[in-house]
């Protein structure tokens, strides 16, 4: 039996028993990980007010090969954020950002980077210096970028080359999800004929969205343009993962 000890965000708690919690964990350097903590709820016990959602923590534990549930041990926190929970904003997008870690995090897969950007994220909600809604997309394209299948906004994402707009004013790009991004005219019309679907989407919300993963949004852009980046990459990202 091999003992453990990781940095972590919890990513569910479950009451077990009367007294007992099992958490799944996203650790840093081991991955998802499925612990007991026995008697958490107890006012005693050395997990109780430690084991929750969004602050950073220390976990110790126990491991063997084949076993679903691995015995917590110790539990510290690392850092506790107090504000996120009480901003309603912050608290939906920290929730978004542990239900893509969920996603993300099947058993035996380690993924630092992500963890890191998931702990940046949290800290910059807890801080409030900016909108929770800028913070969860700047980390929405950040996690798609990480996991290989970032969308294309600027070029085509068929062929790399130029993707201007197709109407006369040059207000609307054409775009496909299931391509991968933008497209140039003969890409969608390619896409099109090998049955894919694409649509348009306006040149100034794709251009926000660039703007978007590079930074903090600013101020200019204004909260319509940020809702609809949002929803851009939040549509993508639940195409992605379906």
């Amino acid at each position: 039996m091999a003992r453990l000890k990781d940095r972590a965000l919890l990513l569910r708690r479950m009451p077990y028993g009367e007294s007992s919690l099992v958490v799944h964990a996203f650790t840093r350097r081991h991955g998802r990980v499925h612990l007991l903590a026995k008697g958490a709820y107890r006012r005693t016990s050395r997990f109780f007010c430690v084991l929750d959602l969004f602050h950073s923590l220390e976990l110790s534990w126990a491991t063997r090969p084949g076993r679903d549930l691995d015995p917590l041990a110790e539990g510290d926190l690392v850092r506790r954020r107090r504000r996120l929970p009480l901003d309603m904003e912050a608290f939906g997008a920290g929730s978004a950002i542990l239900e893509l870690l969920d996603l993300a995090s099947p058993q035996g897969r380690v993924d630092t980077g992500l963890y890191d950007l998931a702990e940046r994220a949290l800290d910059q909600l807890e801080q409030g210096q900016e909108a929770g809604n800028s913070i969860l997309l700047r980390f929405q394209l950040q996690f798609l970028a990480q996991m290989g299948i970032a969308p294309a906004l600027s070029a085509c994402a068929s062929c790399a080359g130029a993707a201007p707009a197709v109407d006369p004013e040059g207000l609307r790009a054409a775009f496909s999800a299931g391509a991968g991004g933008r497209l140039c005219t003969d890409c969608a019309s390619e896409t099109r004929r090998g049955g894919g679907r694409v649509g348009t989407l306006p040149v100034a919300v794709l251009e926000a969205t660039v703007r978007a993963a590079a930074g903090p949004c600013s101020p200019e852009l204004g909260v319509e343009l940020r809702t609809r980046c949002l929803d851009l990459v939040s549509r993508f990202l639940d195409y992605q993962l379906d």
